[in-house]
């Protein structure tokens, strides 16, 4: 059993410094807002309520287990409540979500394309709207290696007419990961959370981890702050050891505010009430207040995420109705330097266009209104600065080192004369962990 010299520590520390996928090049943002991104993104305004998870698990990230059995399901709405001939296929890309150097036949079974064919439309609703849904792999279409791909639907057989990408990974269970995490440091002893883990490589030794391996860490499903190029402080033998005291740490932030939307006809909690309207639903939720100087208070939540769901009808899929949804924010002052908008797994996790919110002196209060599909809802108020692509919960939220996530590390391995990044270990938690 060797492990590395402290001098040896101290330079592959400095020179492999862990740092936010957000703060690099970003290479996934078309100027063209038509032109095909490879992340998640919705490209026409009539699509809406797109989901991607496991089959059978409604809070999973997209990831599944190579040649498990497990699929992936996309579903999603057309408000345009016509039936459209939509068509679907996959790309493979690297660590980096960049299209992998490798032709199709390489990664996928069966046909480069397919027909989306399992659709239904509305009953009993308001808003007339169109479901669709997409199961992956299935009898026509399998993936056949692991790694990152990204899910792309477009209109009448036209690759260049896109409606939605979603990004889902693949993964071999080779390696065996072991993750704790623990509070920051100094000034950041109240605030952070940082991740410290263990691999273990007895199954499938790696050659040069520090070189053929990337390591990323993902907080709640989020993909603006994941944090990249992870590095090893120690090789140990058969275990790679991610012990760093900086680099690896996230705001704790704070719980998410939540709202339940399931019924329609009876208010509650954070409903203040029904507006009367014959022609859609439209609730008026409780006046929100920013909470960051205020102590941390534990409450169940869903880490950002929703769930589609109906008590009013029986089938959450076609009866659940959407509803204008009005939300609050008190302020007695806007800002002058950026933007707030409601945030979370409703929004992608992205500050889009119609999640920013206005600010109207005159009811010292930020408004916006947001047309969602009956459900239960977490969501948070995120302030971004002009000219700036971090995205910043705990100015309006608070961050706490308490504060409950799900945290998830992704192994990618490229050995010598392999063309692609193998995604040979995942493993999600919850925090705090001791």
């Amino acid at each position: 059993m060797r492990k590395v010299s402290h001098f040896t520590f101290i330079f592959l520390a400095l020179f492999y410094i862990s740092k936010p996928l957000a703060a690099q090049k970003n290479k996934n943002t078309p100027t063209d807002p038509n032109a095909l991104r490879y992340e998640d993104h919705i490209y026409k305004d009539y699509i809406r309520t797109v989901e991607l998870r496991q089959v059978g698990w409604k809070f999973s990230l997209p990831v599944i287990e190579l040649n498990s059995g497990r699929q992936l399901q996309l579903d999603f709405d057309d408000l345009d409540g016509d039936i459209k001939s939509y068509y679907y296929t996959i790309v493979h890309c690297d660590a980096d979500w960049q299209p992998s150097d490798i032709n199709t036949f390489d990664f996928l079974k069966g046909v480069q394309q397919d027909f989306v064919n399992n659709y239904s439309s509305s009953f009993n609703t308001m808003q007339k709207y169109t479901h669709y849904t997409v199961t992956l792999p299935n009898n026509d279409m399998q993936m056949i290696i692991s790694g990152n791909y990204l899910l792309k639907i477009y209109l009448n057989n036209n690759p260049d007419s896109v409606v939605i990408t979603r990004r889902f990974m693949v993964y071999e269970n080779k390696v065996a990961i072991h993750p704790r995490t623990k509070q920051g440091i100094g000034s950041e002893l109240f605030t952070k959370q940082g991740i410290v883990f263990n691999i273990n490589t007895a199954r499938y030794p790696i050659s040069d981890p520090f070189h053929a391996l990337q390591v990323f860490i993902q907080q709640n499903g989020r993909w603006d702050n994941v944090i990249s190029n992870v590095q090893p402080q120690f090789v140990m033998d058969t275990a790679l050891q991610y012990n760093a005291d900086f680099g690896n740490t996230f705001d704790g932030g704070n719980e998410f505010r939540n709202v339940d939307m399931t019924s329609l006809r009876l208010i509650s909690e954070h409903i203040a009430r029904f507006v009367p309207n014959y022609d859609y639903a439209e609730v008026d939720l409780r006046p929100d207040k920013p909470r960051k100087k205020d102590p941390y208070i534990t409450w169940p939540d869903i880490d950002g995420q929703y769930l589609i769901q109906t008590k009013d009808a029986d089938s959450s899929t076609i009866n659940s109705e959407y509803a204008l949804v009005h939300f609050h924010l008190e302020m007695d002052t806007a800002f002058t330097t950026g933007n707030v908008y409601v945030f979370g797994q409703l929004s992608d996790w992205q500050c889009r266009k119609n999640f920013k919110m206005d600010y109207v002196d005159s009811l010292k209060e930020y408004q916006d209104d947001i047309y969602l599909k009956q459900g239960y809802y977490d969501y948070q108020y995120v302030f971004r600065a002009n000219n700036s692509k971090v995205i910043d919960a705990t100015v309006l939220e608070g961050n706490h080192t308490e504060t409950e996530n799900t945290y998830t590390i992704y192994v990618y391995y490229r050995p010598n004369g392999i063309y692609y990044d193998k995604l040979i270990g995942v493993r999600s938690f919850h925090a705090p962990t001791n």
